[in-house]
């Protein structure tokens, strides 16, 4: 269900979620290279998503390589960060070694990340990554969403993607390309309102509200303006799985007829009902980084991996704990998927990897909006990691005055 008091996927629901580890000072994120060593990087690829995973006995949790899937972040007691292979980390029972405890920082915008064995906090320095006594210094790190806040917004009757042209006009299409990119932002002045932005063009979408009488409803359109003018919307759980796109500034809902024209207004209910799918950066699969260093595997392609896992959504493309449904989204991309690798579907590729959390059953978590994660901490903070480290906004740091 939609926690509708954080607008945001509930860690405490979905146990773990995708997301970069940001320096906000030097603009650098925590990286898991090819080989596994650990560096600080200025780019937002695949190598840079971490997945955070909550023990819920303690309330702790284990960070790992979103492209390394066993390669666990560890520290020592001298303040080396370094990865290691969660399968060994078990064996030798040292499994503490890659415990983190996430708090809100003491003094600065952002959170701490405090190594639970060593008591020491994760901290940039001289360009590298590394854990320090005290929060003094870089010790201020931002948890951002891995799809940026990045989606495909698409009409679940219709099965087209809103699309934006090069003359701002707003239309629909069967594609997942470019113009059919939105960067679905909270507005950080009023919880639960949002701007919506074309990521190709940069124009913002906006409702003409609906139209007036004796009017054409071809009028009832919608349009894309400067920032200026950027107009705001709600993210609400339809009665259906997916979401209501509600237009703030004229209280009526984004729909999507049987022509594919998109509108705010109309009586049908099922044309309103959106969904949005998230939209990752590319990673290299298993398989990819053994033949990029040189194993002897199968040719290196890189491979966009699973959006991140928002049930409702994963859920409405088809993938299922009873398989992937005859005649869904999911059985098109697994047939797509299919023929382009020679007749079998690649394990850790999209559809195996969305079919694995579509199996999972974890439910309506986040139901309406992997977009709605809130500006805490100073940026674009992942508040289902922040949530689900339970009561932030009291906690103090310990040995923090």
């Amino acid at each position: 269900m939609l926690n509708l008091n954080y607008c945001h996927p509930c860690m405490g629901e979905s146990g773990s979620e995708l997301c970069f580890i940001s320096h906000p000072k030097h603009r650098m994120r925590a990286s898991c290279g090819p080989n596994g060593s650990i560096r600080m990087k200025d780019t937002w690829n695949g190598w840079e998503v971490w997945r955070f995973i909550k023990d819920e006995k303690s309330g702790n949790f284990h960070i790992t390589s979103w492209t390394h899937d066993q390669k666990v972040l560890c520290s020592n007691s001298k303040g080396r960060v370094y990865s290691h292979d969660k399968t060994k980390l078990v064996e030798g029972d040292n499994l503490m070694q890659g415990e983190w405890k996430i708090a809100i920082h003491p003094e600065k915008h952002g959170i701490v990340i405090k190594s639970v064995k060593h008591g020491r906090f994760l901290s940039f320095s001289d360009q590298n990554l590394c854990t320090s006594d005290g929060t003094e210094g870089d010790t201020d790190w931002h948890l951002e969403p891995a799809h940026r806040n990045q989606f495909f917004i698409s009409s679940k009757c219709q099965d087209k993607r809103l699309s934006c042209t090069k003359q701002n006009n707003v239309t629909t299409h069967k594609n997942r390309k470019t113009w059919e990119k939105w960067v679905i932002e909270p507005t950080n002045k009023e919880l639960g309102h949002f701007t919506i932005r074309s990521l190709e063009h940069g124009g913002y979408l906006g409702s003409l509200g609906l139209p007036k009488l004796g009017s054409s409803s071809k009028d009832n359109k919608l349009m894309v303006t400067d920032e200026s003018k950027k107009q705001h919307w709600k993210i609400l759980p339809s009665p259906d799985e997916g979401v209501l796109v509600q237009s703030v500034e004229h209280g009526i809902n984004l729909s999507c007829d049987k022509n594919g024209m998109v509108v705010t207004g109309g009586d049908v209910i099922d044309n309103q009902i959106w969904t949005l799918e998230p939209i990752m950066t590319s990673t290299l699969s298993h398989k990819n980084i053994l033949s990029w260093l040189g194993i002897g595997v199968a040719t290196a392609a890189v491979t966009v991996a699973a959006p991140f896992a928002v049930m409702s959504y994963v859920g409405a493309m088809g993938f299922g704990a009873s398989g992937i449904a005859a005649g869904s989204v999911g059985a098109g991309m697994m047939s797509a998927e299919a023929i382009a690798a020679g007749g079998s579907i690649a394990a850790g590729g999209t559809v195996a990897t969305l079919q694995s959390i579509g199996a999972a059953g974890l439910g309506m978590a986040g139901a309406s909006a992997a977009a709605t994660v809130g500006a805490v901490a100073g940026g674009l903070t992942s508040c289902g990691v922040a949530a689900a480290a339970g009561g932030l906004k009291n906690e103090q740091v310990a040995g923090t005055s």
